[in-house]
């Protein structure tokens, strides 16, 4: 029987073993070309999108040779692929880095545009608008044509859109004049503000500058304004129910047992401290990772719908938001109708207390939160239902037949209809009688709701816009 022993008697034909480990072999490879094998392994790697081991054997190359750029630039894409969106950042600033230390040597000059582009793409996808801007504005004119030009447009145009709903179109230039002057006005501002760390009233009643000091002021209490309460809650709603679909409802749920929502009482009981305390903890552990996920999938979100071309042409877009926005004018408007009719009711019944208690409800809890573009006749509504306010005051201004049997000081309260002020009796405690005795730690109730209902006056005169508006703010506070 011929075996292959009878033509090769000297080959071995048993079973190979290897006596090198992987990373001796790899140290086998001529150290210009080492660099050059990690980076097709890797290429090839992230073409099968399998980006982790393309990222390993890319960081490898970058490794062996931090001057070659276009490893860096691989790098950077492979990592933009796996949704590392602060690992891609770094590879293409150092894929600049090194891209300048070769320009230094005269060579490398054609991977200068992708390492740029990479990087504002980059930007973009981290939503940092200002310094995506940037980098656009500086390689705009270096990218080629075709859809990676479309791209590049459509980002463009998506970053400029919200800087002009973010400042507006005449607030850019203005802050583009003033940059020379803006370090110079915040140290004014901060010398001004750290001259003196006592309140307002304070430092005014010393110059003689007021003669009435706010109770705002005195409390120093600050609360959100109501128009920001009402959109923040608008927009966590609409965002859970777009990209979270289900999960939105648990957003919401969570966000009502947090402190200040609906079920916090529920949460914080005081017989359970410890648990309390460890159930909030977890509530807010998980309304964080929850918000968390949202806010990613809504700064990721608009470049997916724009390319998508998901409201088709300018036009059609335009027209989709001025629909939306007349929907809402329309709802607006039949409201306020609505609560004018009501008012007008309670001015016939004579109920001017519950008059002016849903007068104050409807100007706070409703008009503050409605914008220009959708309430524009605002001030009209206003006017009319404060004058409605005073016209149903003055229906009840009759002089009494008992005016002239009151007392001289108190017949201006009885003929304006104000209350009088009792002063209450002192009841000095006596020995062995107990319901003479009062309790010094005991809280008044009376003067603790008269602050909070001058509190909320007062902080309204703040954002009222009219003077109509404020007069009748100011009206309430002598009343209360």
């Amino acid at each position: 029987m011929i075996t292959s022993k009878t033509y090769f008697p000297n080959v071995y034909t048993g079973p190979i073993k290897m006596n090198k480990s992987p990373s001796t072999l790899e140290l086998d490879w001529p150290e210009t070309l080492q660099h050059v094998v990690f980076r097709e392994i890797g290429t090839h790697s992230a073409r099968q999108s399998r980006f982790p081991q393309a990222i390993l054997n890319l960081r490898k190359a970058t490794v062996a040779n931090p001057d070659a750029v276009d490893c860096h630039w691989r790098k950077a894409s492979a990592e933009l692929g796996n949704s590392a969106f602060r690992e891609a950042l770094v590879s293409c600033r150092d894929g600049l880095a090194a891209q300048a230390r070769c320009q230094e040597d005269g060579a490398g000059a054609e991977l200068l545009i992708p390492c740029a582009l990479l990087q504002s793409k980059t930007l973009f996808e981290l939503a940092d608008f200002e310094e995506h801007i940037k980098m656009t504005f500086r390689n705009k004119d270096l990218v080629p044509c075709g859809h990676r030009r479309n791209d590049f447009e459509a980002e463009l145009r998506l970053a400029l859109s919200v800087y002009e709903k973010t400042l507006g179109r005449k607030a850019g230039n203005c802050l583009y004049e003033l940059k020379n002057r803006i370090a110079e006005i915040s140290k004014k501002t901060d010398s001004t503000q750290n001259s003196d760390d006592r309140p307002e009233w304070k430092i005014r009643r010393e110059k003689g500058e007021c003669d009435a000091v706010s109770i705002i002021e005195v409390d120093g209490s600050t609360k959100t304004h109501i128009r920001e309460k009402k959109l923040t809650a608008k927009n966590t709603r609409m965002l859970g129910q777009m990209y979270l679909n289900k999960t939105g409802e648990d957003l919401e749920f969570l966000r009502s047992l947090r402190e200040g929502g609906q079920f916090a009482k529920v949460v914080q009981l005081p017989q359970t401290r410890e648990s309390s305390a460890a159930l909030i903890e977890t509530i807010d552990n998980c309304y964080q990772k929850v918000l968390a996920s949202l806010n990613q999938l809504r700064a990721a979100a608009p470049v997916y719908a724009y390319r998508r071309n998901q409201f088709g042409t300018t036009a059609r877009a335009k027209a989709y938001k001025d629909e939306n926005m007349f929907r809402y004018r329309y709802k607006t408007y039949r409201d306020a109708h609505n609560q004018l009719d009501r008012m007008h009711e309670l001015r016939n019944k004579g109920s001017i207390p519950k008059l002016v208690e849903f007068a104050e409800a409807t100007l706070w809890n409703y008009y503050q939160i409605k914008t220009d573009r959708v309430f524009p006749d605002r001030y009209k509504f206003v006017t009319e239902i404060c004058n409605l306010i005073g016209l149903a005051m003055l229906d009840q201004l009759r002089i009494p037949p008992s005016l002239m049997d009151k007392p001289l000081e108190d017949r201006l309260h009885v003929l304006f209809d104000l209350p009088l002020f009792h002063h209450e009796e002192v009841v000095l405690p006596a020995f062995g009688d107990i319901s003479t005795y009062r309790d010094p730690a005991a809280p008044d109730y009376t003067y603790m709701a008269y602050k909070d209902r001058l509190i909320s006056l007062e902080e309204r005169i703040g954002y009222s816009r009219y003077p109509i508006e404020r007069a009748f703010l100011l009206h309430e506070i002598c009343r209360s």
